[in-house]
């Protein structure tokens, strides 16, 4: 047993989840955390029918190509989203941001004992089965032992390698403007630059896949996914402010410490 002569912030006691964030982090933010009370399911199929979120008052439900398909997984420890390799089971939280050219990311995912998480998280400026002109998305994908964000217009790109254990990935992910910035939580924060914004006006929020075309088999994974997080107009892993500093602090506390 070890005793600490000394008070410890929620984060780190055992029960302490992402239910404490809600007084760090900013207004705009929006998190998704998996318990059996944040989803609707179809009584018949069990299948995700909602994803309701911890904070800010957004639901994810599936994507059209999602036809039953997403379902509640669970290990000893996280609960969330079951996605299938190869099978769409992907969810979408429409025009969750307002502009996307200054926004925070967050996911939590356990990568499948066999298989590939692949991708885990994208923000969309459209989204549609028919890409539109002039949109662009970055997304966060693990595979062969690399965790990568990118765009897909191919402006920038972060490359890290994913842990050799089966155990809970921490995902941030910063955009401002042109700079992207990405930690893990297990090593120093990756900064990349683009030649110009990445992405710019509302953006959706995918959950397991890209978009909301049916046929990127290669790009769907085995990922449980427990935790996502938005936070619009704010960078925190580049920002400088007191109130970023803190919010990122208190993100690092529950995602390290936190049981669930």
């Amino acid at each position: 047993m070890i005793v600490l002569d000394a008070s410890l912030p929620p984060g780190a006691l055992c029960l302490g989840g992402p239910e404490v964030l809600a007084d760090d982090l900013p207004e705009t933010a929006v998190w998704w955390h998996g318990t059996r009370d944040s989803f609707s399911t179809d009584p018949d199929t069990l299948a995700i029918t909602e994803w309701r979120s911890l904070t800010g008052a957004v639901t994810a439900i599936p994507t059209d190509p999602n036809q039953g398909n997403g379902l509640i997984g669970a290990t000893d420890t996280h609960l969330g989203v079951q996605c299938l390799d190869g099978v769409h089971c992907g969810l979408v939280a429409p025009s969750v941001v307002p502009d996307a050219q200054v926004v925070t990311l967050v996911v939590r995912y356990v990568p499948p004992p066999d298989g590939e998480a692949r991708t885990v998280l994208t923000l969309n400026m459209g989204g549609a089965a028919q890409k539109g002109g002039g949109e662009n998305y970055l997304f966060a994908s693990e595979a062969e032992g690399l965790l990568t964000v990118k765009d897909d217009a191919g402006l920038v790109e972060i490359t890290l390698p994913a842990p050799e254990t089966p155990a809970a990935r921490h995902v941030v992910i910063s955009l401002d403007g042109p700079r992207l910035a990405v930690s893990d939580l297990t090593s120093r924060t990756q900064m990349a630059q683009a030649a110009a914004p990445v992405l710019s006006g509302p953006a959706n929020l995918f959950i397991g896949c890209r978009n909301q075309r049916p046929r990127l088999q290669k790009t769907l994974g085995g990922a449980l996914i427990v935790d996502v997080g938005v936070i619009a107009d704010r960078a925190l892993l580049t920002s400088g402010k007191r109130a970023d500093r803190a919010a990122l602090a208190a993100l690092r506390r529950v995602l390290t410490w936190g049981a669930r």
